[in-house]
Parts: structure tokens; C-alpha cells; sequence
């Protein structure tokens, strides 16, 4: 699915989520030129990181502007809205705890965090993004662009690849 330009960045997180998704659902990388590790516990810090430097913004900037427009313009999409918050609270509930599980529950909880990962992206995407692009005329749709290029600004160089290679440093 082509996405609006304004939502691109938001996109883009979500391409990176989906990676770590897939780690962690594989317990490994997919591709030979990964550093994803192999190690359950380290994979739990790779989470933490990633938490930290790029979702917990893109949740708060979702939260905060995008959940609230699409309430107010867009008809039906309350039950989706409602369904997505909880996903978040969820997902901010699962990565705090992860640090407190023990090694041996790890194996169990990485896939089904991954797995939580995965569906709440395709409901974003497929979902939320959709109506977005359908419902809203170009002027919201540059609005919510600007939007996202200030808290790109202000939240920094916090992609995937690149909060790996920092780590591997």
C-alpha cells in the first residue's frame, strides 16, 4: 500500500518495529548481515533500546495527536482507536517487564511480544493509516506531515539499523 507522504515516518518506525518483530519471534535474525543477536537476553536489551529511542515517542506522538484527530474527523473508528490504545499500554507493560523475567520464560515471552508487535502494526497500517488516507483531504494530511517532521527533529536518529550499530560500538 502506497502511503501518503505524512505518514511516511510513522511508517518507517513501524518497518523497524516489524524487523524486531520477526527477531524476535525467530529467536534470530532472518538475514546474514544482521548483528541481531541470538541470545534471549540480549535480544531483551535490543528491545529496551529500541523501546526507548523509538516507540515510546512514536506511541506518545500517536496517543497525543494522531488517535485524538481521527476521533474527531473520522466516523467509526472509536472501537479501533480504543483497540490500538490498549495494544499500547500492553506492548509499555510487556517491554518493563521484561527486564524482571526470568532467562527460562524468555523463549515463551520474546515470540508472543514479537507476535503482539506484528498484529498491532497491521492494524495501524492496514486500519488506522488506510482510513486516514481515505478520510482526510490534503491539507490534514500535510498538517499531520509537519507535525511528525517536528517530532522527527526533536526525537533524533533513532532507527533501527542505526541503534544497532551504535550498540555494537
Amino acid at each position: 500500500v502506497k502511503r501518503h507522504p505524512s505518514l511516511v515516518p510513522l511508517s518507517h518506525d513501524h518497518h523497524d518495529a516489524l524487523v524486531l518483530a520477526q527477531g524476535l519471534i525467530l529467536g534470530s535474525a532472518k538475514s546474514l548481515r544482521s548483528n541481531w543477536p541470538s541470545d534471549r537476553r540480549m535480544q531483551v536489551d535490543r528491545v529496551v533500546e529500541f523501546f526507548k529511542a523509538t516507540l515510546q515517542g512514536h506511541f506518545d506522538l500517536e496517543e497525543a495527536y494522531i488517535f485524538p484527530l481521527v476521533l474527531e474527523r473520522i466516523q467509526n473508528q472509536a472501537a479501533l482507536i480504543a483497540d490500538l490504545r490498549q495494544d499500547h499500554k500492553r506492548l509499555r507493560r510487556l517491554i518493563e517487564e521484561l527486564e524482571r523475567t526470568p532467562s527460562s520464560d524468555l523463549d515463551t515471552k520474546l515470540p508472543a511480544l514479537g507476535r503482539l508487535i506484528e498484529v498491532h502494526i497491521r492494524k495501524e497500517e492496514r486500519g488506522l493509516f488506510q482510513a486516514i488516507q481515505n478520510d482526510l483531504n490534503p491539507a490534514e494530511l500535510d498538517k499531520i506531515g509537519k507535525k511528525l517532521a517536528v517530532h522527527d527533529r526533536v526525537r533524533g536518529d533513532c532507527r533501527l539499523d542505526r541503534v544497532e550499530k551504535r550498540k555494537t560500538v
